[in-house]
């Protein structure tokens, strides 16, 4: 029987290690007792990544349902790592905010997290890690995302702007 696609075609390979990349995360998280899951720490990382968005925009970059994202923010809201404030531009939205205790967690969840990078990289020199990035970031552009002047955010928008003053 013929093949779609050949196991080394790229988008495959995309697939494949983002899966066993994700996998790995999840069992580090799982072996190491914290009390949130993969998936929260997931949403918690877009909240401070993209701090001030509201939730469906953070659903949107995470590639989740917002009702998926809402039950991970009321969990984390409930821990008191995140807040819920109106929109500024908007009082009926809310946009999420990462409290203080974020960093303290953060502290923990990194050395996993560069566990699973290391794991990941092994074997790779420090020049093909970063043409790989380059080259996926690149790509992920090609697809017309550019978190960096991400529109749907207007947090994002007013941050890159006052960045862009603040470098002038």
């Amino acid at each position: 029987m013929s093949q779609l696609m050949p196991r080394t075609a790229l988008g495959f390979l995309l697939t494949d290690v983002s899966r066993l990349f994700r996998q790995s995360f999840e069992k580090a998280v799982e072996q190491s007792g914290l009390e949130l899951t993969p998936g929260e720490i997931r949403a918690l990382a877009h909240v401070t990544t993209y701090d001030g968005s509201r939730q469906a925009v953070l659903a949107e970059l995470m590639g989740v349902e917002p009702m998926t994202l809402s039950a991970y923010i009321d969990r984390l809201e409930m821990q008191g790592l995140v807040t819920r404030m109106p929109d500024p531009t908007d009082r009926r939205a809310k946009v999420i905010r990462p409290t203080e205790k974020v960093e303290k967690l953060f502290d923990e969840v990194r050395p996993l997290a560069l566990g699973v990078y290391s794991q990941a990289t092994r074997g790779l020199s420090p020049d093909q890690v970063q043409t790989m990035e380059a080259s996926l970031v690149a790509m992920r552009a090609n697809f017309g995302y550019e978190p960096s002047s991400d529109r749907r955010s207007r947090v994002g928008e007013t941050r890159l702007a006052e960045s862009k003053g603040a470098a002038a």
